[in-house]
């Protein structure tokens, strides 16, 4: 049992909590029972499993991902205390388990989309709730993969994870730039549309069905020059109708509302 917080391997996993830490290391920590188990079976790799033993007062709501993680983990289970799990937990609430795995590839070169939904690319996001929030919509709405430009924050944040819900497990994804990007989408016979506050033209009266990849920008910035229709013709700009006061939303709550009538059309058309 680890049992001191200032045992060694505990050090090491609370470090794990910083970007760099995770990037030296090439390995990430996930919270709860739930996300636990989309992890392992997005088939990424655990090294440790750290749990209190015997397991207690998981909520009836996880108790099934708890029972699933401590019998297809058992080779890799670490018994911990609690005062430990509390240790390496993230936030002030303990989740039942801290697991560690190997970060998987995030090259575009290995992306393997899931199915013929749209392609969600996110640019910029600063915010790690957004981009848990937006991949949380798009494995709702049967994104077929994520892109994330390189300076969009850490995909293994864990409020990111936490704010997905796991979907930051259940999604291929890939980090690449902006031209490697829009080369591989036009490439692979992506359109690609791309959400601006200034554009003439309302999402309404775009076709979002098909072979079509959704690009969303900064929080705060929008978009950059990169996916601008001006430097290539085959990127399409349409804005959100706006009926308040506001003149934007928020990035994730755009994501939502343009991979949901992307879902919508491909379901009225059958495709």
């Amino acid at each position: 049992m680890l049992s001191s917080p200032s045992n060694p391997t505990v050090k090491r996993l609370v470090k794990l909590r910083d970007n760099r830490a995770r990037r030296k290391s090439g390995t990430f920590l996930v919270d709860g029972w739930r996300e636990t188990r989309l992890a392992m079976q997005a088939e990424m790799s655990p090294k440790g499993v750290y749990v209190c033993s015997p397991v207690q007062d998981v909520e009836p709501e996880f108790r099934e991902a708890a029972d699933w993680v401590m019998q297809n983990a058992a080779d890799c289970l670490v018994e911990v205390s609690p005062a430990v799990l509390q240790r390496i937990g993230y936030g002030q609430s303990q989740r039942g388990v801290v697991a560690e795995f190997l970060a998987p590839s995030q090259s575009l070169q290995s992306l393997q989309p899931r199915g013929d939904g749209p392609i969600l690319v996110l640019d910029h996001f600063e915010k790690p709730g957004n981009i848990g929030a937006a991949l949380r919509t798009a494995d709702a709405a049967g994104v077929a993969a994520v892109l994330l430009t390189p300076e969009t924050a850490d995909r293994f944040n864990p409020n990111l994870i936490r704010g997905s819900l796991g979907a930051a497990f259940t999604l291929p994804l890939a980090v690449t730039s902006e031209a490697e990007a829009t080369d591989w989408l036009l490439h692979h016979g992506y359109r690609i549309v791309t959400a601006r506050v200034e554009s003439a033209k309302p999402l309404w009266s775009t076709d979002l069905s098909g072979r079509v990849a959704i690009v969303i920008g900064n929080e705060a910035k929008g978009l950059r020059d990169h996916f601008s229709n001006q430097r290539c013709e085959a990127i399409e700009a349409v804005q959100i109708p706006m009926s308040g006061q506001v003149d934007s939303l928020n990035a994730s709550a755009s994501a939502a509302v343009l991979l949901f009538e992307a879902l919508r059309q491909r379901n009225l058309h059958g495709c």
